[in-house]
């Protein structure tokens, strides 16, 4: 502080010489600057000088002070990456379930448009063809007949297309039966 000091006043006396409108701010700053050097001079001359013990004492005080501001900043980041852990989670869920969601729904409208074009080429000869279809399907439980496709239902012709032998019904089921036995 005391060359700081010295280093002002010569500023001060070269702006003066300068005729610079700064001299006397230079001038104040550097009185100030020695009056901080005569207090802090007094300060260290009336305080106690620390023993062993006091010193001891002020550290442990300061390290719990420290300690306890660390416990209550680790609390506060760690419900905050708790907090922000638990929102990217909910996000990500959010987001996993909407793109299935998406992909399923644009799947679907895809077969969907497929099979129709299929039922609209099978259902282009006109009425004939549509009362053959309609007849087939009321007769028959396609998906049913289609899971009994397996073991020696199924072969592969030359060209390595498989087909499976199942029975397509012409003709409407029986009514059922009448329950044998006694009448009361």
């Amino acid at each position: 502080m005391r060359q700081a000091r010295a280093d002002l006043e010569a500023a001060a006396e070269t702006a003066r010489a300068e005729r610079d409108p700064l001299a006397p701010v230079l001038a104040g700053l550097s009185s100030s600057l020695g009056a901080m050097v005569a207090l802090q001079a007094r300060m260290e001359a009336s305080r106690e000088p620390l023993d062993d013990k006091a010193r001891a004492d002020m550290t442990r005080q300061l390290v719990q002070a420290c300690r306890m501001d660390f416990v209550r900043q680790a609390g506060a980041q760690s419900r905050r990456l708790a907090l922000l852990s638990g929102l990217g989670a909910a996000v990500l869920l959010l987001g996993a379930l909407g793109g299935g969601y998406l992909w399923g729904r644009s799947t679907e409208t895809a077969e969907v448009r497929e099979a129709s074009g299929v039922i609209r080429a099978a259902l282009s000869d006109g009425s004939a063809s549509a009362l053959a279809w309609s007849d087939a399907i009321r007769r028959n439980n396609l998906v049913g007949l289609l899971a009994r496709c397996e073991g020696r239902a199924v072969w592969t012709d030359s060209n390595g297309r498989r087909a499976c032998a199942v029975p397509l019904w012409l003709e409407d089921a029986p009514p059922p039966a009448a329950p044998a036995g006694p009448r009361s």
